[in-house]
């Protein structure tokens, strides 16, 4: 009976084509858990976004590739999550160019209209974003400081907007620059690490004692707070891991369907 249950599970009707919407199967039901989502839960100051990837091996046009994710192949969402719960606040499916965003603003791009688009019930809060490099840009930071909306992320030193750093950097030493509401910053570590923040200064951390030298380490305090608040979304799906009520063998948008249970 529950084999022939999930046979017939279906969640729109074929009156849409994938030619318009490649989701259509599946949209309905994600408008409704969206705003489930958003009104079952209020988020604590620190949220952030990141990629979320279900495994999905099947041929799929929007299927994505992410060599850093536990499952490189599959299905890409966008996740927004409270960083002190892990709870997911909302999302936005991947589906390439007809991925749908509400909120447009050429001047940070489609990675920024995707950040405005989930944090767009949160602005003018008090918030705190973090992100990683592929949505950090300081004309992004610039308009979410005007929406009272602070935000500290990893970002590409060739950024438009982006100040030039050529100092030479010897292992823990970190250089500034700062505008009125922004903090760029070149740190070296085991590499070049470049951040951006509109709510941190220059003010460094005491971390760990180094093992072989037993000196204090110590980190700017924007990397510290990036990497304890970042990695909410790849808990969240390590928990999802454990637990998943996914199958083998199954339709994109009805593993898809199971995942948002999960979540």
């Amino acid at each position: 009976r529950f084999l022939y249950l999930l046979k017939i599970l279906h969640f729109n009707t074929n009156n849409v084509t994938a030619d318009t919407d490649k989701l259509y199967k599946i949209r309905e039901i994600c408008d409704k858990l969206r705003q489930s989502f958003q009104q079952a839960f209020y988020p604590f100051e620190n949220l952030c976004i990141d990629e979320s990837l279900l495994l999905y091996k099947g041929r799929l046009s929007f299927k994505q590739y992410i060599p850093s994710k536990r499952n490189r192949f599959g299905i890409k969402s966008f996740i927004l999550c409270d960083t002190h719960s892990g709870f997911v606040q909302d999302f936005i499916i991947y589906n390439g160019s007809l991925t749908i965003v509400n909120f447009e603003n050429e001047f940070i791009g489609k990675s920024g209209n995707i950040v405005m688009e989930l944090l767009k019930p949160y602005l003018g809060k008090g918030h705190t974003l973090y992100v990683d490099n592929w949505y950090t840009s300081p004309a992004l930071f610039t308009l979410l400081h005007k929406n009272a909306t602070n935000a500290c992320g990893t970002v590409r030193k060739r950024r438009k907007g982006m100040p030039i750093f050529q100092d030479k950097l010897n292992t823990g030493e970190a250089s500034f620059r700062s505008s009125k509401h922004l903090l760029a910053m070149k740190w070296c570590d085991k590499r070049e690490v470049y951040m951006l923040s509109s709510c941190h200064n220059h003010e460094f951390v005491n971390t760990k004692l180094h093992y072989r030298t037993q000196e204090m380490i110590k980190k700017p305090k924007c990397v510290v707070d990036y990497n304890r608040l970042m990695g909410s979304v790849d808990k969240t799906d390590m928990v999802i891991s454990t637990i998943h009520s996914q199958r083998k063998s199954m339709k994109w948008y009805k593993k898809y369907f199971f995942h948002l249970i999960d979540m």
